[in-house]
């Protein structure tokens, strides 16, 4: 599935309704480690330290280091508060999040949403 669909197949009031407070119980639960506050409303997330690439993103492995990162920087980021572009804040953590544990990101969308214990 491509990225259009991807946004498509998003409910848009379900992701402006999910609380920062939800994101980081999701992030804690499925193993992300909270790294450095990005700016005063982002929060970066990365993988432990000795955890690999999932197979299906090894192949940047070969793919020189500076493309790489504009297909995965090696973190996310997670909106701390709510602000004028919370909702496309979350919109790109799911993305990447979908890309990462290769899902559609309605489906990391809902885990979220349903809360911890997922």
């Amino acid at each position: 599935m491509n990225l259009v669909q991807q946004y498509v197949h998003l409910d848009l009031d379900a992701v402006a309704a999910v609380t920062p407070e939800q994101i980081d119980a999701y992030l804690c639960l499925t193993r992300w480690v909270r790294g450095e506050v990005l700016s005063p409303d982002m929060q970066a997330w990365t993988r432990p330290g000795s955890e690999p690439l999932p197979d299906h993103l090894q192949a940047l492995r070969t793919v020189p280091a500076r493309r790489a990162r504009l297909i995965w920087p090696g973190y996310v980021s997670s909106p701390i508060r709510r602000r004028r572009d919370y909702a496309a804040r979350v919109e790109e953590l799911l993305l990447t999040l979908g890309l990462f544990e290769r899902r559609l990101a309605s489906a990391v969308l809902s885990d979220i949403a349903a809360g911890p214990g997922v």
